[in-house]
């Protein structure tokens, strides 16, 4: 069995709700939420979604800053809402992994938002 990425569980969902288009994040770009960082699984227009391996949970609503400190460019201050919070398994060779992926919608209405967020839009 091949080992897979939980970073792309997401993929075999049935359903697709958001309306835009998702990326992968650029390499190296995480998200911070109270203090602490974050990895991206995926990023796009309307949000973005970050998983955890830990039991902490996101608020309702919160500040999210967008950091790739390799390439030198970050986005402070986002608003944004938690749309869901699941626990998703992978499983491979070495055994489950189990993690948080906690969905979040930006709400923030910045008329720059795209110009903002276009460099921590990777591709899939």
């Amino acid at each position: 069995m091949k080992d897979r990425d939980p970073s792309l569980e997401w993929k075999d969902t049935v359903t697709e709700r958001r309306k835009w288009e998702r990326h992968l994040p650029t390499k190296g770009a995480m998200a911070l939420l109270d203090g602490r960082s974050y990895r991206m699984m995926d990023i796009s227009l309307g949000g973005l979604s970050i998983y955890d391996y830990g039991e902490e949970s996101v608020p309702e609503e919160t500040i999210v800053g967008l950091h790739c400190f390799d390439e030198g460019f970050f986005v402070d201050a986002l608003r944004c809402r938690k749309v869901s919070d699941q626990r998703v398994v992978s499983h491979s060779r070495l055994g489950e992994v189990v993690l948080n992926r906690i969905g979040l919608e930006i709400i923030e209405s910045d008329p720059d938002l795209e110009s903002k967020l276009a460099p921590f839009l990777g591709s899939l």
